[in-house]
């Protein structure tokens, strides 16, 4: 009953975890002129990437090893049947595999020396020690420590596509931001009546603004690539992405924050796993010291040219296992359950570090974007409000150079804010809108 209600809480475990793991694994729409959201990219590089299949076959060889070790529970069960020539002089047994039957010499010479058997085996351990359940144990631990790794390879992939996914929505918006700027500037240049001189003074600052717009489809190109490469897409990929670029100031409290990135970050629980294997890997080492207790029975029935003969055995045996290693592997096992539990340590400590990074950042940026975009806005309605054609060229110039980098500023501004929410749900291990 007690192995059935552990396999009942295993099996909704894992069925939490595959649902969690599977969020974003929704087969992607082929229809390439359809615009590329965020959630569909991370669903397209959750389905793509390598690391993160390799390690769900982890978690496939670790369910199985388990199912191996809950087999132990299970008796060892043999079937054999031969027919054997012989021409003896004294009494054999044939070997292990050949179904240990004893042959005596035959005093029948008219017939063929023929002997034949058939029989069936059963072998159940009935006590060993704790051997058994600390074997499926460490099965079961191994297994939720692969699913740990492949959450921690999940959530490093969610945040690489985030990051390239909002930079190319920068580098979009600030190309929108730079092609407007550019007709304006061309607008006033064509609106007034110039010399000599000012033409070519005009000539060269439109290609100046002209020769940033080409570095910033350059950039746009070799931004598109990282998010392809992300995506682990074709190389000749093409797809617009369409997304929200917008400044959503929220509220953590930085205690919380450490103590959900304690619970849900799937390193530290990988290592738990791991010092939950080793300690049990130390109580295996001292099982050893007792011994087995198994049940054997047997029917078999043989007999030379026929199967007249009937035997039926059934055994109960003690098997003490003895071996000169015995000290040394408790030694190894108990240093290995120390490296174990000083590198959960470290995790821990690494943790911290990461959460407090991330949340200062987060701080940092809300307070900044926040500025950057008042003053955004506020020279906005000073641009909506001022008349172009009272300036000269070198104002005017000068002045859209300067709104363009201010514009710029801003949308940095966004796009730091979004990527410091995106480390900070890295840091923590889940969702922290939520």
């Amino acid at each position: 009953m007690k192995n059935k209600f552990i396999l009942a809480i295993l099996f909704v475990f894992l069925t939490v975890c595959f649902a969690s793991a599977q969020q974003y694994r929704i087969k992607y729409s082929a229809d390439d002129k359809a615009p590329l959201s965020l959630e569909n990219a991370i669903r397209i590089a959750l389905e793509n990437n390598y690391n993160l299949l390799l390690t769900e076959q982890d978690v496939v060889i670790s369910e199985q090893r388990l199912k191996e070790a809950k087999f132990l529970y299970l008796p060892e069960i043999s079937f054999n049947a031969g027919a054997t020539a012989y021409n003896l002089d004294s009494p054999m047994i044939l070997p292990d595999n050949l179904g240990l039957r004893y042959i005596g010499p035959s005093d029948n010479h008219k017939s063929k020396n023929l002997f034949y058997g058939i029989g069936v085996s059963a072998t159940q351990y009935l006590y060993t020690g704790g051997r058994t359940s600390s074997t499926v144990s460490i099965a079961q631990a191994g297994l939720k420590e692969a699913m740990s790794r492949y959450e921690a390879v999940k959530y490093s992939i969610v945040y690489q596509v985030k990051e390239a996914f909002f930079e190319q929505l920068f580098l979009q918006r600030k190309q929108v931001l730079l092609e407007d700027i550019i007709d304006k500037m061309q607008s006033y240049f064509d609106s007034k009546k110039l010399k000599q001189w000012e033409k070519i003074f005009a000539k060269a600052e439109l290609s100046k603004m002209n020769s940033k717009l080409n570095t910033l489809k350059q950039e746009i190109s070799s931004s598109n690539l990282r998010l392809i490469a992300v995506l682990n897409k074709e190389l000749n990929s093409k797809f617009v992405i369409s997304g929200s670029f917008e400044f959503n100031p929220i509220n953590v409290d930085l205690s919380k924050a450490t103590l959900w990135a304690m619970e849900f970050r799937p390193e530290l629980k990988s290592a738990l796993y791991k010092l939950e294997m080793d300690n049990l890997s130390v109580k295996l080492s001292l099982a050893r010291r007792y011994p087995n207790i198994l049940l054997g029975v047997g029917y078999d029935r043989q007999g030379e040219d026929n199967l007249k003969d009937k035997n039926i055995q059934a055994t109960l045996a003690l098997k003490l296992p003895f071996g000169y290693d015995y000290g040394t592997q408790i030694k190894q096992k108990r240093a290995e359950q120390r490296q174990s539990n000083l590198k959960r340590a470290a995790i821990e400590d690494s943790i911290r570090t990461e959460v407090l990074e991330a949340y200062n950042n987060l701080v940092f940026w809300q307070q900044e974007a926040a500025l950057r975009i008042d003053t955004w806005d506020n020279i906005n309605k000073e641009m909506s409000a001022l008349n172009f054609n009272t300036l000269d060229k070198e104002d005017a110039a000068n002045l859209l150079n300067y709104y363009y980098e201010l514009g710029v500023s801003y949308l940095e501004g966004i796009k730091e804010h979004m990527l410091a929410v995106a480390k900070l749900e890295l840091a923590v291990g889940q969702d922290i809108r939520e």
